[in-house]
């Protein structure tokens, strides 16, 4: 659930590693082995420059090929800026650091409802309005009617809307054409959910948020990948884009694939080669090739430029994100974080009203995770409930954006390079990856 699903279509770069090569005993790697191992790791204190080379020490069973981490404290001071480890780009290692650009999964989608946000501040959305009246089509649940589907529910999860078996609508589509009942993509209803599950119940799916791009583009007459550089990226200074829309030579030329080992192998499945700026990629409807971005026509198709994980950015940049939202040092207001952070859903255990994830999601406000809720998402320790943010996990690469909103602490990670097992290693009473957990211990605790 924490990660969007795989669709990008690119070519498969395999580089052999040194342990790889000297046909190291301990890959294959195997859950148990790596859960003994780092929890081994994690039971002893350790620097962060520590932490990391524990993760990327090719001789340790699930190392990694590439970290990064930025920690600030409760003054807004970094007391972490550390990378190490490798990224790879068109077959060939290079140092993996903090200014390294990667696709960074589904922290894009709360950085996407940012700029929604910012819409709602101008006037120029309704967070409880009927998105029906924007779309350019009526969005309702065939199951359900009478339920008018707002941004609120869609940004919460909670509108009933899944991954369709014709997930995502390609470019040279319309989105209309997988959520109405009669469209030529809607595919037997399976974008929507069942009976058992109504609107109000929380399930983790990446077409809310292409539904909510197209809305934006519908509200403000302009593509999302640009509206989203207008909005936020420019006012913060920030060589990031969707999709590499608006990102600078200088910056793809720094570009990491997000990669996976596999069978001993480490295979790129993104990025292992970027298009010269300023080329945006897409994902092309097979049966309309040459089809490029600038053939796209706005409010058509909210899947166009993958709002639902297509940031580029680095581990910089989402620390500077972030601090818009722990310390209001950006376009967006306090309010509106706070908006944000407010859970809209809660898991009711004595009467579920939702997936978990394996709990892993226990509250959950506008494309901003509520953490502590539970004991198995209670990341930070005591205070846990403080703390917002979002995770990231596709293509091997796992990333985590969150922000303490009592007293401003906030980290950001990116961590590359994950086995194919790497969805099966979460803790067995903590909800997250054994890496992002090491990681974790270096965000200074409440007292």
């Amino acid at each position: 659930m924490r990660g969007d699903s795989r669709y990008l279509a690119v070519r498969a770069i395999r580089l052999r590693t040194a342990a790889a090569d000297a046909n190291d005993a301990s890959m294959p790697l195997d859950r148990r082995s790596l859960l003994i191992a780092l929890a081994a790791a994690l039971a002893a204190p350790a620097s962060a420059r520590q932490a990391l080379e524990s993760l990327v020490d090719p001789d340790q069973p699930g190392s990694v090929l590439g970290a990064g981490l930025i920690v600030r404290d409760a003054t807004g001071v970094k007391i972490t800026e550390e990378a190490l480890g490798q990224g790879v780009y068109r077959g060939r290692f290079r140092p993996f650091t903090v200014d390294t650009p990667v696709r960074v999964a589904s922290i894009s989608k709360m950085i996407a409802t940012a700029g929604l946000m910012r819409l709602v501040e101008d006037g120029g959305l309704s967070l409880d309005d009927d998105v029906s009246d924007l779309l350019g089509f009526r969005l309702r649940h065939p199951l359900f009617p009478d339920a008018a589907i707002t941004a609120r529910r869609l940004a919460s999860h909670t509108a009933g809307l899944r991954n369709g078996d014709t997930f995502p609508v390609p470019l040279g589509r319309r989105l209309e054409e997988a959520l109405v009942p009669d469209g030529a993509l809607a595919a037997g209803g399976s974008w929507w959910s069942p009976v058992d599950q109504p609107p109000g119940w929380f399930v983790y799916a990446d077409a809310n948020v292409a539904v909510l791009a197209q809305v934006m583009e519908r509200a403000a007459g302009e593509r999302f990948d640009r509206l989203m550089r207008r909005l936020l990226f420019e006012p913060l200074g920030l060589d990031v884009g969707y999709n590499w829309s608006g990102v600078s030579q200088a910056k793809r030329d720094r570009a990491s694939a997000c990669c996976r080992l596999v069978e001993g192998v480490w295979t790129a499945e993104v990025d292992g080669e970027v298009a010269g700026a300023p080329a945006v990629w897409i994902n092309p409807d097979p049966d309309q090739p040459g089809i490029m971005a600038d053939d796209y026509r706005s409010g058509e198709n909210g899947f166009a430029f993958s709002p639902q994980g297509g940031l580029r950015a680095s581990v910089s940049d989402l620390d500077r994100l972030g601090m818009m939202f722990s310390r209001g040092q950006g376009p967006l207001s306090v309010e509106s974080v706070a908006r944000m952070s407010e859970p809209v859903w809660s898991f009711d255990p004595s009467a579920p009203n939702g997936d978990t994830d394996r709990g892993l999601i226990t509250r959950y406000g506008l494309h901003a995770q509520a953490a502590g809720g539970g004991v198995s998402d209670a990341f930070f320790g005591p205070g846990s409930d403080d703390w917002r943010g979002h995770f990231g996990e596709a293509y091997g690469l796992v990333s985590g954006l969150f922000w303490n909103q009592r007293d401003g602490r906030q980290v950001a990670w990116i961590i590359n390079g994950t086995p194919e097992e790497a969805a099966m290693t979460r803790l067995p009473d903590l909800a997250i990856t054994p890496w992002e957990a090491r990681l974790l211990q270096r965000v200074p605790r409440r007292d």
